[in-house]
């Protein structure tokens, strides 16, 4: 018997949107692959290992694209409200400027951009889980603001280091 934990949304979201349920399925899958290269090129980079900057450029920019493309499609199908297609184009800004500056760290500690990108990270991550909160009987909703959630996590982990 599968015990049910208090944030597992609606299993009939699979039936009244079948494209979207394997959509995210799919998506959920791809995000891993690109985020587990990005720490490996961040792990090499701490550890002064040649082709940091490679591998940093592979796993970032699969993950921006994934990130646009996927979220773009998941617009297409569920049509996100203003309030959620914002947020989500927020974090596919971060995420961009993050690994731009982990790939150019000598040009980001020079500027106080990135002080106000994790500002701004801070932010959409209290409004994202505000907003889950608030929408947490919604099952499309909840799902979406559980992803842009973790993305934010990430993205903000990323600013964190470079703002050390």
């Amino acid at each position: 018997m599968i015990m049910e934990q208090p944030l597992d949304y609606e299993k009939d979201l699979e039936i009244i949107h079948p494209q979207a349920d394997r959509l995210r399925k799919i998506g959920q899958f791809l995000e891993v692959a690109p985020i587990l290269i990005l720490s490996v090129g961040m792990l090499m980079q701490t550890q002064g290992l040649p082709y940091w900057r490679s591998v940093i450029l592979l796993g970032g920019g699969i993950s921006v694209a994934i990130y646009t493309i996927f979220s773009y499609f998941m617009f297409q199908l569920e049509r996100y409200t203003t309030i959620e297609f914002t947020l989500g184009l927020f974090s596919a800004i971060l995420f961009p400027i993050g690994v731009s500056g982990l790939l150019f760290p000598e040009i980001a500690k020079n500027f106080d951009f990135m002080t106000y990108c994790l500002y701004g990270c801070g932010a959409l991550f209290s409004v994202s889980l505000l907003l889950f909160m608030a929408n947490i009987t919604d099952a499309r909703a909840s799902v979406f603001y559980r992803s842009l959630i973790a993305r934010v996590m990430v993205v903000g982990a990323i600013l964190l280091r470079l703002w050390y």
